[in-house]
């Protein structure tokens, strides 16, 4: 049965797509507040992040990836503290302080378990791990019954920080699951 209308499929745009990662991901943090996706036109949207504490919107600055291209889509994101844009750290960073980094910007964040460190081979990697959680939002995903996107925690924070800083590898992880106890 059919009113003679045609039902309209669409997808979301990928742009409102990482902006809802980074709303979810890094957004869920007491001391972040996301800012409204800004289209500035011709493909160049701009994601704010107002962070309270200039350590850790330092440190954010210096992690978070600052510029995402998505085919012809360019996402900028900027960290604003105190009213002023925060630019990352410019300095070489050793694992140990990129660890750092990790703890003074993800301390509060409800998601971040904790950060580690771990060499292999005469290469040191820096591990954030992530509470076990799946990050879900609706975004029009014709693959889900619901339209939800859905991702582990550690894999939407993957995508919107930097993977390598400096020559350092950050591997992002999930935490352990605790077994359970039979009776």
């Amino acid at each position: 049965m059919s009113n003679g209308k045609k039902a309209r499929i669409s997808l979301s745009p990928p742009e409102f797509t990482y902006f809802n990662e980074i709303k979810y991901s890094v957004g869920k943090d007491p001391l972040v507040k996301v800012g409204q996706l800004e289209d500035h036109g011709d493909g160049q949207f701009g994601i704010k992040l107002f962070v309270k504490g200039i350590k850790k919107a330092k440190a954010l600055a210096t992690l978070i990836a600052s510029d995402k291209i998505i085919g012809e889509i360019s996402i900028h994101v900027k960290v604003i503290s105190s009213g002023k844009t925060i630019s990352p750290i410019a300095r070489t960073l050793t694992a140990k302080e990129i660890a750092g980094l990790y703890r003074i910007a993800f301390r509060t964040n409800r998601i971040f378990q904790f950060v580690a460190l771990r060499s292999i081979l005469g290469h040191t990697f820096v591990y954030p791990v992530f509470r076990i959680k799946v990050v879900q939002f609706y975004n029009d995903d014709l693959s889900d019954f619901y339209g939800n996107y859905n991702n582990v925690a550690a894999f939407v924070f993957r995508n919107v920080l930097l993977s390598e800083i400096g020559g350092v590898h950050i591997q992002f992880s999930t935490a352990k699951k605790k077994r359970c106890r039979k009776k």
